[in-house]
This record gives C-alpha cells, structure tokens and sequence, in this order.
C-alpha cells in the first residue's frame, strides 16, 4: 500500500489541523490513517465503550479536546472500513530537576504550585517526572507537602526512550 492515503489531499486537516506527516500503514486487515474531523462522532463512541471497560478500576477515561493543544495527533484503526480504535498523542510537562540541595528541595512545593498552574494556563493536562528509587523516601516526603503532585498508583510506567532509536 502507498505511504499516502488516496482519500487524503494535501490540504485536508486533522482533527488538530494539521497534516501528520506519516501516512497510512496496512498491518493486516488493520489500516492506520490520520484522524479527521469526521470521524469525531465514532471517536466519540469509542470513548463511551472504553469508559464501560474500564468501569470499577478506578481509572478514568481521559477524553482531551483533540482539536487543540496538547493534542499533537491522533491516528485511526480501521478494519473493513470502520474505525475500530484510535490513539491520541498529547505533549505533557516532565519535569526533569538537577540538583543534590536539600534546602532546594524543601524550597520545592510553593514553586511546583506556580508551575502547575502556569502549566495549565497554557494548555498542559497533566506532568510527571520520574524519580530514581533511592530518591523514593525523599520524594514522599516532599509529595506530602504539595499534594497535586502524587505517585500514580492505578498506572504502571512505560515509555520509550527515543535517542535509542538512531537517526
């Protein structure tokens, strides 16, 4: 199959109003495409089926504006046609803090205040930061002094790191 979608003209938008820049990818019965404001609708009951998979784990469903900002993309699965799943991309915040002051950590929590709130001022849904398990007793006691900031127990982290992905 063709990197581009015939559907897909040079001036059609995302849903964020932008053209992504990878195309369509066929694996399987499967096709991979940008999403389109078109498909808001069926995003939409995908969300609603999501939220009743998920009842009773605690988890809430994260249903962002995919329109704007921090929306950088979002893909469609289609499988004979119709949209049998999507992901969003979202930019968020991480924090990534160098120093060995302990007097700059306890200085911390009134600064993450004014960060978080100029963070979501700006668009940002949410942030995190990643902490060494050594630091983890330090931490606690610094997350008690500024409670937005917790260890998300209902999610286990997986990333990729992609400087090891080569140019």
């Amino acid at each position: 199959m063709s990197d581009l979608d015939e559907r897909d003209g040079a001036s059609r938008p995302t849903l964020h109003g932008e053209r992504e820049g990878w195309g369509t990818h066929r694996d399987g019965g499967v096709v991979w495409r940008q999403g389109l404001p078109e498909d808001i609708a069926r995003l939409h009951e995908l969300w609603d089926e999501q939220e009743r998979r998920f009842a009773g784990t605690g988890v809430k469903v994260d249903r962002p504006d995919l329109t704007r900002a921090p929306t950088l993309a979002v893909r469609v699965a289609e499988r004979a046609g119709k949209i049998v799943g999507f992901y969003h991309v979202e930019a968020v915040a991480e924090l990534c803090l160098v120093t060995g002051d302990e007097e700059v950590m306890r200085s911390l929590a009134p600064e993450m205040a004014k960060l978080s709130h100029w963070l979501k001022a700006n668009g940002v849904r949410t942030g995190w930061g990643l902490a060494p398990k050594k630091f983890a007793a330090s931490m606690g006691r610094f997350l008690r002094k500024f409670p937005p900031i917790r260890k998300w127990t209902a999610f286990e982290i997986f990333g990729v790191d992609f400087t090891e992905l080569g140019d």
